[in-house]
């Protein structure tokens, strides 16, 4: 079941009957990729994967369900950027990826592709905007043709970045990071690509079994990915959530405690506060 709140005195407005089962996870769709009519979408322990549109009274209608079911549970989705149109991927317990695609003028319809030999754990879209867009703006104008990057994380242990190539007209692996994994494969737990306002870098946070919590920065669209360790603790981290401009990182634990993260004017990440539940 889904119950969606209002912010203000937290009151329930609607709820949904989902999925049969668990629900794993919802998304909002930003209003300017659909129309601008509430849009919803979820995924689940039964492998489907449900968009929702509010149809006013408190009622919700399905407005499409992916035709691939994902074995063992669809895990993980998450909406590409609105300038990108209406685009919805899921990851899957069966190691496959679904990219949903609804045209401006037509029926919506999907790709699937296996990303990892294990489960999808987390996928996160890249911003619109490549890297250095604001100190070499010509940049902008090569990339953003073709810019459409998302990342996976699975229980292979490894990151995966996937670009979308206009001559195949496929989703192909733009990079492959597996530092979690160097002393044994341990699981994703989850990953979260950094908003960008064309600074001249791109940053991606990844958390695994391990226990650790990295940061992976790339200075510039052409450039490798590196890895820095940003927080370690004897407490397994959970999700990760970006703040809007990128800059403070929340990270959730097993113990239902959460911690943010920021950068400090020598390139180390620091807990700047404690939240418990």
């Amino acid at each position: 079941m889904i119950s969606i709140h209002e912010v203000k005195g937290e009151q329930s407005v609607a709820s949904i009957k989902a999925h049969n089962g668990g629900v794993w996870q919802v998304a909002w769709a930003h209003h300017r990729a659909v129309g601008n009519v509430s849009t919803l979408a979820s995924c689940g322990e039964d492998g489907r994967v449900c968009v929702w549109r509010d149809v006013g009274g408190g009622k919700w209608d399905a407005a499409y369900t992916c035709p691939h079911v994902h074995e063992g549970g669809a895990v993980a989705i998450g909406w590409a950027p609105f300038e990108h149109g209406c685009i919805l991927t899921s990851g899957g317990a069966d190691g496959m990826v679904c990219v949903i695609v609804k045209p401006s003028s037509g029926q919506w319809d999907y790709t699937s592709f296996r990303a990892h030999s294990g489960g999808v754990t987390g996928v996160s879209w890249a911003p619109f905007l490549s890297s250095g867009t604001l100190i070499q703006p010509q940049v902008q104008l090569q990339n953003l043709t073709n810019n459409k990057r998302f990342v996976t994380g699975g229980c292979d242990g490894q990151l995966r970045i996937w670009t979308f190539s206009n001559q195949t007209m496929k989703w192909d692996t733009l990079a492959m990071l597996s530092e979690h994994s160097h002393n044994g494969v341990v699981a994703i737990r989850d990953v979260q690509w950094a908003g960008n306002c064309g600074l001249p870098f791109d940053y991606i946070a990844s958390c695994a079994d391990d226990k650790r919590v990295l940061i992976w920065r790339q200075e510039m669209p052409d450039k490798a990915w590196k890895h820095h360790k940003a927080y370690e603790s004897d407490i397994t981290p959970c999700r990760l959530s970006w703040s809007l401009a990128g800059t403070i990182l929340a990270v959730s634990f097993e113990d239902q405690t959460i911690r943010l993260l920021k950068e400090d004017t020598s390139g180390e990440w620091k807990v700047t506060s404690k939240v418990s539940q």
